[in-house]
């Protein structure tokens, strides 16, 4: 039997580098027994889960998905006909959000704001309402609400994974795995993020990496897709380590026209998105550093960097990036504040910290090494390391911030 290698990240503990099927095609050498042996499936709903984070309801139909893989902007789930909400539908997707999230809720409830209130809603005329008067019996019973937000232990199989929209009530979960909370095994993506991609699929659209152009064969899907936009490599609907340029997820403007091509441009002129990139909120930087943000909107006319309530640096053209040059040691706080056509504003904000002059770069783990952090956003900026196929070797150094990025439905290793 052929494999693909595919590294998971030594963060993730539990994979390291896990060896997959390749899933071309039957002619590929891959028999079913052997498919349906290396898919896993949850042992609480009996989900298969393929595609890293696509849920499929038993085996008739996951032998449908078996016998349908070849190699293969933004691409929307098509069946012959476009997989989408209603013009009716698409203006009332509630949701709740469990209890049984404990101490992790309002982070759960903050992020899917964040995807939905300022991120999908914000691009597209859709509608997402979050009604908190079921979530104390927020399960897929529920028929409140079209959708439940659920925590899951999926013992490191995906940090989360949700649904189509033509799958059944039973199905339409968003599930959140606990690895999710740990920017440790997530590669520093905000579970905003997260949220924002898993919540693209609820919206009918797939992975962008499925596209030929993503020349991303270690992570074929099936051809069920049509391409909405042209191809976005740093698409939020883009796995990194499927050949991405995106390492953080942010919402991109060809997700906007893309969004905005199935779904209509909101009803009103929306305030622009902003969202920085790099450096992580909470890091460490040197006195000189990049900051780097994702704007998306139609008609904007300038970007502000602000520090400690001061303004900085002004950009009037992308990539609206701001080189801070010996900012002083110690606590800072930074501000983006963007300005569309129409005199509308959003400010995100994030705190870094200073160290002296002469710190180390950010270091690899494991076998690998890490390389000096010439950015100053607290990492290394070459990385050395490598990924084995034997035994329980695990992706080496710097590798594991780089592939842990939503490794969302990895299938089992093979026994």
């Amino acid at each position: 039997m052929k494999h693909r290698v595919a590294c998971a990240g030594l963060a993730l503990g539990l994979l390291g580098c896990v060896d997959q099927p390749r899933l071309g095609s039957n002619a590929d050498g891959v028999t079913w027994a052997e498919f349906r042996a290396a898919v896993y499936q949850e042992p609480g709903t009996g989900v298969f889960i393929v595609d890293w984070d696509r849920p499929i309801r038993g085996e008739a139909a996951l032998f449908d998905f078996y016998s349908s893989l070849q190699q293969g902007a933004l691409t929307i789930y098509n069946t012959g006909t476009d997989v989408k909400w209603n013009a009716t539908q698409k203006k009332n997707l509630t949701y709740c959000v469990s209890d049984t999230f404990g101490a992790n809720k309002a982070a759960v409830v903050a992020a899917m704001a964040a995807a939905t209130d300022n991120g999908w809603e914000n691009m597209a005329d859709v509608d997402f309402k979050y009604v908190s008067a079921q979530d104390a019996s927020c399960t897929a019973a529920n028929t409140n609400v079209l959708f439940d937000v659920n925590p899951v232990n999926s013992g490191g199989q995906y940090l989360a994974r949700a649904f189509f929209p033509n799958d059944g009530r039973a199905a339409r979960n968003v599930l959140v795995d606990t690895g999710a909370f740990d920017p440790q095994q997530t590669g520093g993506i905000p579970l905003a993020n997260i949220m924002g991609h898993e919540l693209g699929h609820t919206l009918g659209f797939r992975h962008e990496h499925v596209r030929p152009e993503a020349n991303a064969a270690q992570c074929a899907e099936d051809n069920q897709f049509r391409g909405v936009t042209a191809y976005d490599s740093a698409s939020v609907m883009h796995y990194p380590q499927c050949n991405g340029t995106s390492t953080t997820l942010a919402f991109t403007q060809r997700d906007r026209e893309g969004v905005v091509l199935i779904y209509g441009a909101p009803v009103v002129n929306m305030p622009p998105m902003a969202q920085v990139t790099a450096p992580q909120n909470g890091a460490t930087v040197a006195p000189t550093f990049t900051v780097s943000t994702s704007i998306v909107d139609t008609d904007i006319s300038r970007v502000e960097l602000h520090i400690d309530g001061a303004s900085y640096a002004t950009s009037t053209a992308p990539p609206y990036e701001f080189q801070v040059t010996n900012l002083a040691t110690g606590a800072h706080t930074l501000e983006i504040v963007a300005y569309d056509g129409a005199g509308q504003t959003v400010t995100t904000s994030l705190d870094v910290t200073v160290r002296a002059s002469g710190g180390g770069g950010g270091g690899g783990g494991g076998s690998g090494t890490g390389g000096d952090d010439t950015d100053g956003d607290g990492r290394a900026d070459t990385i050395t390391g490598g990924c084995a196929a034997g035994g329980g070797d695990r992706a080496a150094g710097g590798l594991a911030l780089w592939f842990a990025m939503l490794l969302v439905g990895m299938r089992r290793r093979r026994q």
